[in-house]
């Protein structure tokens, strides 16, 4: 592809048929990849809370990595990510900076990752708000409807919709693809696993006084 694709995460929504991991993959990665339990509620807005197996780094030492929310009403996933290296996103301070940030993503069939998809739209903006303590993902206030921003690999204006039909929640990595002379080609999904237990449940709406 033309474009330089930024080190954004992202999720492959039509490999969650092949996401669901044998026992053998699940001891392959890393126990952060592991999410044990994922509870999803979304009317509105979508909150969201992932317990992995393990502890969750968020200083950057695993490189780079995160976990997606699929929908099937939406044209686009949330993921929510960390990673030093590249500034993709306006929660960062600094290209260097490994801060957990959210996207919503598009993918698209990319000749440089063969039979997985790569990242083809990605938003600068990041919707909601993600916190990590210890083994726990904390997602919240990410608007279901029509979301308007940025292209962080174009700068482009984009409008993406996340919807509220929760289908899947991911863990994943991503494989940079280089070329001697032009840089980073694309980037690869990779390691997709699925989470053991999904809870989705709607948010009650307040009552009227």
């Amino acid at each position: 592809m033309d474009d330089k694709i930024t080190l954004g995460l992202v999720v492959v929504a039509g490999f969650i048929g092949t996401a669901i991991a044998a026992p053998a993959l699940a001891q392959a990665v890393e126990s952060f990849l592991n999410i044990e339990k994922a509870e999803v509620a979304a009317n509105g807005e979508l909150g969201a809370t992932l317990t992995a197996e393990g502890m969750i780094p968020t200083d950057g030492s695993e490189g780079a990595f995160g976990y997606g929310i699929l929908t099937e009403d939406g044209d686009a996933i949330l993921v929510a990510t960390t990673h030093a290296g590249v500034l993709d996103s306006e929660e960062q301070s600094s290209a260097e900076d490994p801060t957990w940030h959210n996207h919503f993503v598009r993918l698209g069939d990319i000749a440089e990752c063969g039979e997985d998809q790569g990242v083809v739209d990605i938003t600068w903006q990041s919707p909601g708000q993600v916190e990590i303590n210890d083994n726990t993902a904390s997602v919240s206030g990410v608007g279901t409807d029509e979301f308007e921003g940025s292209d962080s690999i174009t700068g482009e204006d984009l409008s993406m919709t996340l919807g509220e039909d929760v289908s899947n929640v991911v863990s994943f990595r991503l494989n940079p693809i280089f070329d001697e002379q032009a840089g980073l080609q694309a980037v690869c999904v990779t390691d997709i696993m699925a989470a053991d237990d999904i809870d989705v449940n709607s948010i009650a709406q307040p009552q009227q006084q």
